[in-house]
C-alpha cells in the first residue's frame, strides 16, 4: 500500500479525497467561526463575513416619493450619508460616484447598481435643493432625507453616525461618516468602502460581484 511520507509514489484516492474535503473544511470553518471571508478578494469594498440585516425605515425622496427599505431589494447599492453644505467629503465622494457609475456604463452595468444620497441635515435640505445637488452629479443618483429618528434608526443600523456641532451666528455644522455603505440585492449590508476612494477599483468590485452573485 503507498503510504503518505513517500512522495515519489501515486496517493490512493481516498486519500486525495480526504484531504479535498479537510481542505473545504478548513475553509467553512475559518469563514463560520473565525470570520474569514474566503470569498473572491476586492481591492476597494470591505466585505463581512455575513451579511446583516438593515432595520426598516422611512425617508422621503426629493420627488416627494417614500424611500423605504425595500428600494433595496433587486439590485446592488452604494448608500452614502451627508448633507448639500457639506465642504469637501461630499463633493468628493460624490464625484467618485459619478465616476463609478461611468465605469459601470462602460460595461452596461450602469442599472445593475443603484447609488443613493441621504442628507442628514434635513433641516436645510428641503427636497428642491436635495434633488437638484444630487443630479449635478449625476441625474440618476436617488437623493432622500428624513427624520432625525428615521435618520439615526437607520444609521445605526448600518454602523454609522453623524452629529451637529453649533457654530458662530446660530448656524452648525454636521459631522457624518465618510464611509459608502454597500446593500445587497437582498436589501442586507454586506460590506463598506472607506476613503480613500478609487472609482475605478470600485468599478472593478461591483463587477466582480455582479458576475459572481446573480
Amino acid at each position: 500500500m503507498t503510504t503518505l511520507h513517500n512522495p515519489g509514489r501515486t496517493l490512493p484516492t481516498y486519500l486525495i479525497l480526504i484531504a479535498a474535503f479537510a481542505a473545504g473544511l478548513g475553509l467553512w470553518l475559518g469563514s463560520r467561526y473565525f470570520g474569514v471571508d474566503t470569498a473572491q478578494p476586492l481591492q476597494a469594498i470591505t466585505r463581512f463575513p455575513a451579511p446583516r440585516a438593515v432595520v426598516d425605515f422611512q425617508l422621503t425622496r426629493s420627488d416627494g416619493k417614500p424611500l423605504t427599505r425595500n428600494d433595496f431589494k433587486g439590485r446592488w447599492n452604494l448608500v452614502f450619508f451627508g448633507f448639500t453644505n457639506c465642504p469637501d467629503i461630499c463633493p468628493n465622494t460624490l464625484g467618485v460616484l459619478k465616476q463609478v457609475r461611468a465605469e459601470l456604463a462602460k460595461a452596461g452595468a450602469a442599472d445593475q447598481v443603484q447609488v443613493l444620497f441621504i442628507s442628514v441635515d434635513p433641516q436645510r435640505d428641503q427636497p428642491e435643493t436635495l434633488g437638484r445637488y444630487a443630479a449635478f452629479y449625476d441625474p440618476g443618483f436617488v437623493a432622500a432625507t428624513g427624520s432625525d429618528e428615521e435618520l439615526t434608526r437607520l444609521t445605526r443600523s448600518l454602523g454609522l453616525v453623524y452629529a451637529r456641532t453649533p457654530a458662530e451666528g446660530g448656524n452648525y455644522s454636521v459631522d457624518h461618516s465618510a464611509a459608502v455603505v454597500l446593500i445587497d440585492p437582498q436589501a442586507q449590508q454586506t460590506g463598506l468602502i472607506r476613503p480613500p476612494l478609487n472609482p475605478a477599483a470600485i468599478g472593478a468590485d461591483l463587477l466582480t460581484l455582479l458576475a459572481t452573485r446573480r
